[in-house]
């Protein structure tokens, strides 16, 4: 496995969060970035600088797009990611541009949330993103680039059907344990029996099951979820996986909580590694 990596917004104290990170001891980062504004070549050489100056390796980059965002079971099927057909072209164009973006910076992997993809196979909005991801994948690899699924909004069954059904040996998995436990669609050690093949990136985050049908489940600091890292990591390791493992931490907290947290929970998954 690589190092112990770290998943980093690009925003405007990008420079703080990234010089906190050397120091904390990261030497790879995932970039997240959500404003469309900042694609561009500008502001790649920008971050590119940045990630020069500081030894940061950048792993992969997390694309979002424009428009509506809601994380629950309530409005997130109707909005979220390419799923939904009125924001389809519009957000595969923002996909387009980030990976453009994303090879100023030498990145090969692409990584996004689809949306709650239908588990059925016949449904509409289905066959719709397995045509749209037909025509990303095979634009990524006319540059030499993968695109990445994150796990959650679906059983991990769907996203290797949608694999099998794309038909495309750059289109792959951005494993998120904690995801599928709060979304409620797997236990994340037994869904890497389903698709643990086609895994190129994780997330290290926690979390727990939901407790209603409109909420997600809870997020934890590392290590006081439900997720069972000494087996987590473990079945990676049996899995051979040599990939990057990016720490995640979405939980509203003041910097200095956040940063302790998030320390602990580098020290923690190092002992497992």
């Amino acid at each position: 496995m690589k190092p112990l990596g770290i998943a980093i917004i690009v925003q405007d104290d990008f420079e703080t969060t990234l010089k906190w990170a050397k120091k904390t001891g990261f030497s790879n980062c995932q970039l997240q970035i959500w404003n469309m504004g900042y694609l561009n070549r500008d502001h790649a050489a920008y971050v590119k600088g940045l990630l020069e100056k500081y030894e940061m390796e950048a792993t992969g980059l997390w694309c979002g797009w424009h428009g509506p965002i809601k994380w629950d079971f309530a409005e997130g099927p109707s909005i979220l990611g390419i799923v939904p057909p009125e924001y389809r072209a519009s957000r595969t164009k923002n996909l387009l541009d980030g990976a453009a973006y994303a090879r100023e910076l030498g990145i090969k992997d692409v990584i996004t949330h689809l949306g709650f993809v239908p588990l059925n196979c016949r449904d509409v909005n289905y066959t719709g993103v397995v045509s749209i991801l037909r025509y990303i994948t095979a634009e990524l690899k006319g540059q030499g680039q993968n695109f990445l699924m994150e796990t959650g909004q679906e059983p991990p069954i769907v996203l290797k059907r949608l694999i099998d059904d794309v038909e495309a040996d750059n289109l792959f998995i951005n494993y998120d344990p904690a995801n599928l436990m709060m979304y409620g669609n797997a236990n994340p050690i037994d869904g890497l029996d389903i698709v643990g093949e086609y895994v190129r990136s994780v997330h290290a985050k926690d979390g727990s099951y939901p407790v209603d049908g409109y909420e997600l489940g809870t997020e934890y600091p590392i290590g006081k979820g439900k997720v069972d890292f000494p087996r987590f990591i473990q079945k990676l390791k049996d899995l051979a996986y040599e990939g990057p493992i990016s720490v995640e931490y979405e939980i509203v907290a003041g910097d200095e909580k956040q940063r302790q947290e998030i320390a602990e929970g580098k020290k923690y998954l190092e002992q497992l590694m």
